[in-house]
């Protein structure tokens, strides 16, 4: 009788240790997803994210062309001129004769370089929508760091010296000295006087670079302070 009631104890106590460890398992082991719980095919793929081709490319971004270019950069036909208008007389009535022994208007150009430049292809005007009024004939040449004195006296048919198409009004006006190259016609100087007095010259003091003011006449050779 004893022997049975000790069985049933150690059955009743094994009974009690395995459902304790059940229980036990349970609460502490992992626990795992059930077939609700979001898988891992429904989690953003990489693919859902901006692409490398969604990107900008390289080629998308802005090109060397697509930026200041070379072309924007000044070339040599925007380069300062070697030749400027220096002095000028509006109303010339007893200062100096031409070639033909009258008393008109003149300009003088004046080369700035130390080498002759050669005028062809190069224009006179007064009229700012004519740019290309008078034009040098072909072979004028301005000497190194000289001078050379043009005509304004509409009288182009004169053998000698260098002689315009158009005249310059006292009452003052703009004269305008125009070089041509591959981007066209470009207005090398230009100078916009007021009325001039009679026989009194406008002039670059110093030669080439100065302001314009009242000068002493000297066609030719270098200008003067009045």
């Amino acid at each position: 009788m004893l022997r049975f009631q000790i069985f049933l104890i150690a059955v009743l106590i094994s009974c009690i240790a395995f459902v304790s460890c059940e229980r036990g398992t349970q609460m502490v082991g992992p626990v795992m997803p059930d077939a609700d719980t979001t898988e891992p095919g429904d989690m953003t793929e990489p693919t859902d994210m901006v692409e490398s081709d969604d990107m900008a490319e390289p080629d998308d971004m802005a090109e060397p062309d697509d930026m200041v270019g070379m072309t924007d950069m000044p070339d040599a036909s925007m380069e300062e001129p070697s030749v400027v208008i220096n002095e000028l007389m509006a109303d010339n009535d007893n200062v100096i004769a031409d070639p033909q022994g009258d008393y008109d208007d003149w300009l003088e150009l004046y080369n700035l370089t130390d080498t002759a430049v050669l005028l062809t292809g190069m224009y006179l005007s007064d009229k700012e929508d004519e740019l290309t009024q008078w034009e040098f004939p072909e072979n004028t040449e301005i000497p190194a760091n000289g001078y050379l004195v043009v005509w304004l006296d509409d009288d182009v048919d004169a053998a000698e010296g260098l002689h315009a198409n158009f005249k310059l009004s006292k009452n003052g006006e703009t004269v305008i000295l125009v070089g041509t190259d591959e981007h066209g016609n470009r207005v090398l100087d230009s100078v916009t006087f007021e009325a001039q007095e009679t026989d009194v010259a406008y002039g670059r003091l110093p030669d080439g670079t100065g302001d314009f003011q009242i000068v002493q006449a000297t066609p030719g050779a270098p200008n003067m302070a009045q």
